[in-house]
């Protein structure tokens, strides 16, 4: 498969068609596809032009550090989505960064196999599809965190003035949390093919690779985005007691 300049544009041209049928039926939203699209195309065209220049020189110190900007992208993302203070900052990349090494190491070594895991061949995309995946589950179930101690803080110090230690005073909060994270992967799990399309098979079918190694990759990113979620996500919870309590016991504004 090869892409030329003039194929490329052939492509682009099959907006034309959504774009001029809204247009038609007078749908009053062509201009805001067309920006969403343009901001589409200027972030990708920027992220390609980083790993171009990171697959270009493809030093294990230069890849390290860009999976540390994305670790510290996703970070972000989730503080900004989940609506948390700064000071959630430190608790979320701890909890990205744990998942992407722990959970990226294993698929990479044990069951993909790569022998030099630290290429960017390797490492960026595993490292990229852990973080752009666990963002919005990660998100989600902060909030459905904190908005339950939010809300529902009269159990929280109830049970702390029962004699329940910290941990105990808040695992009904984390099992919320938890279930959380886990139900959105279910969903997906259970409609990977009618519900939701998977895209890694159907790429790398177009990319040439004989179809079980597309579906068994397929697999394993399932588990390791699910396994990465959850592991993130306690991890979180486990640092965010110092942030978001004081010294006794009581929840930070």
């Amino acid at each position: 498969m090869h892409i030329t300049i003039i194929s490329f544009l052939l492509g682009l041209l099959l907006l034309v068609v959504p774009v001029y049928l809204l247009h038609v039926l007078q749908v009053p939203i062509a201009d805001k596809v067309l920006k969403s699209f343009g901001r589409s195309a200027a972030a990708l065209l920027l992220l390609g032009l980083c790993l171009y220049l990171v697959f270009h020189f493809n030093h294990w110190a230069i890849n390290l550090l860009a999976l540390l900007l994305m670790t510290a992208g996703g970070m972000l993302l989730v503080v900004r989505r989940a609506r948390l203070g700064h000071r959630m900052l430190v608790p979320v990349g701890a909890g990205l960064l744990t998942a992407v090494l722990v959970v990226g190491a294993w698929l990479l070594l044990l069951a993909l196999g790569v022998r030099r895991p630290l290429e960017a061949q390797y490492l960026l995309p595993v490292a990229g599809f852990l973080v752009g995946s666990m963002t919005e589950t990660l998100s989600h179930a902060l909030s459905v965190y904190y908005r339950s101690l939010i809300h529902h803080d009269q159990l929280y110090y109830y049970k702390i003035g029962n004699g329940a230690s910290p941990a105990e005073a808040l695992a009904w909060y984390v099992r919320r949390s938890l279930e959380a994270a886990v139900l959105p992967h279910l969903k997906r799990m259970s409609g990977i093919v009618l519900a939701a399309s998977p895209l890694v098979v159907w790429a790398m079918l177009l990319s040439g690779t004989p179809v079980v190694e597309a579906v068994a990759v397929q697999l394993l990113l399932l588990v390791a985005d699910f396994s990465a979620s959850i592991i993130a996500l306690v991890v979180m919870l486990f640092v965010a007691r110092r942030y978001s309590f004081d010294g006794y016991g009581r929840l930070k504004s």
